[in-house]
């Protein structure tokens, strides 16, 4: 899950993920829910097979200094309104040169 930390960078967020244990049709799901900082560090982790929980202390600190602190500090919803009512074109033009 390699994924994970790179979402929790990303986006300069706290990422809660809880995975399932036992067989889903033909799969086993091994369980291994966790808590990571924003930063994509692991703070916690569920590793048994079994009835497992973790706790973490979240703090806004992280949040602020995290590198995805500053994409959501230039995120503009003002304009989304904007932005999704201009028509769109349903034919897309492509220009080779």
């Amino acid at each position: 899950m390699k994924w994970l930390p790179a979402r929790a960078y990303d986006n300069g967020i706290y990422v809660v993920f809880s995975n399932p244990i036992g067989m889903d049709d033909d799969q086993l799901k091994n369980g291994c829910s966790m808590v990571l900082d924003p930063f994509g560090d692991v703070l916690a982790e569920c590793r048994k097979l079994d009835e497992d929980m973790a706790v973490v202390t979240c703090t806004r600190d992280k949040l602020q200094k995290a590198g995805g602190h500053r994409y959501r500090k230039a995120r503009r919803p003002e304009i989304y309104g904007e932005v999704i009512a201009q028509k769109n074109d349903s034919q897309l033009k492509v220009v080779w040169m």
